[in-house]
């Protein structure tokens, strides 16, 4: 893979945070039940650290194209992205929910395997375990939304989310 290759791969995956917590945002946003809304506030804050942590090794290894990626983006507002895709409803209507939970376990399965493709064709080894990090980040992510499906189909309620192992 070259660097441009590698590069494209680093800007998608710093798109997808964006645009996760965005979504997640959202979701908190129409939730009303207080465990609703701290599991989705809780996962966008965790979103905004892969961001960050992805812009620091994308910035310590490509700078230049780094810095041209966060030039392209400064008008750049990712809360509209998903925000179609947030059900209509409030969140607290089980059946939006279920929809919002079930977007973001897509969502995180699309990070997932991008994360899988840049770590098995990373140039460097850093880049290689970095990716293989996030990886087992967004499945914990996606084991989380998928756990809250299950409860809330069976209870029709949320989680206490402190109760939800993170």
């Amino acid at each position: 893979m070259d660097v441009k290759d590698v590069c494209e791969g680093f800007n998608r995956a710093l798109d997808l945070e964006l645009e996760g917590e965005a979504f997640y945002l959202g979701c908190a946003k129409k939730t009303y039940n207080k465990d609703g809304s701290a599991m989705f506030e809780h996962l966008a804050s965790e979103e905004r650290v892969h961001f960050n942590n992805i812009a620091e090794v994308y910035k310590r290894l490509y700078d230049e194209q780094y810095c041209m990626y966060v030039d392209s983006k400064k008008e750049y507002d990712p809360s509209g992205v998903f925000e179609e895709k947030v059900p209509g409803g409030s969140l607290d209507d089980m059946a939006d929910a279920l929809d919002a939970l079930n977007i973001a376990i897509k969502a995180e399965e699309n990070s997932i395997d991008l994360y899988n493709w840049m770590s098995a064709n990373a140039p460097d080894d850093e880049s290689k375990i970095f990716f293989e990090k996030m990886v087992k980040e967004e499945e914990k992510h996606r084991s989380i939304l998928e756990s809250e499906a299950e409860f809330v189909t069976e209870t029709g309620e949320f989680h206490d989310f402190k109760t939800v192992t993170m």
